[in-house]
């Protein structure tokens, strides 16, 4: 039997190389992604914990240098806060990009490999017209033998 060449193999690789490429910067941009909420989560943190100790401290009297400055800090985290917010959409919009981009390889190298499977069926196909031609050759070779053996093709 012949053995299966895919006439499209090194495009085939290519793509399957491509799509592997793909795949690491859709991971990287999830993990830009996963920092960005993480910085987030530590902001709201740190501004709910400033809020709590300011609010204790208004209860015991603070001074009131401290409580402009403490409502300067609030004020500022607040503000990176609207700042690392546009930063995660900014890294979620950036990762959207990636995984269309991704699926769009991963498309493409399955219509290859579809058109692989439907080539390997066809060669499989004309394989088995091959070794039944073969066949019938053998069969008819060994049938016209047995008649010029001069016994027309009848064992008496």
């Amino acid at each position: 039997m012949a053995k299966f060449v895919f006439r499209m193999a090194s495009f085939l690789n290519l793509k399957e190389k491509l799509e592997e490429q793909k795949k690491l910067e859709y991971g990287t941009a999830l993990a830009a992604l996963e920092a960005e909420r993480m910085k987030l989560a530590e902001l709201e943190g740190e501004l709910s914990e400033k809020l709590s100790e300011f609010s204790q401290m208004v209860k015991i009297k603070i001074e009131p240098d401290k409580f402009a400055l403490y409502n300067m800090y609030i004020e500022l985290l607040k503000q990176r806060i609207v700042q690392q917010k546009t930063e995660v959409k900014k890294a979620e919009e950036f990762a959207e990009q990636k995984r269309l981009i991704l699926v769009e390889a991963m498309r493409e190298r399955k219509s290859l490999e579809i058109i692989k499977e439907k080539d390997y069926d066809i060669f499989k196909e004309e394989e088995k017209r091959r070794e039944q031609r073969f066949v019938d050759e053998i069969v008819s070779y060994r049938y016209s033998d047995g008649e010029a053996g001069g016994n027309g093709g009848t064992n008496s």
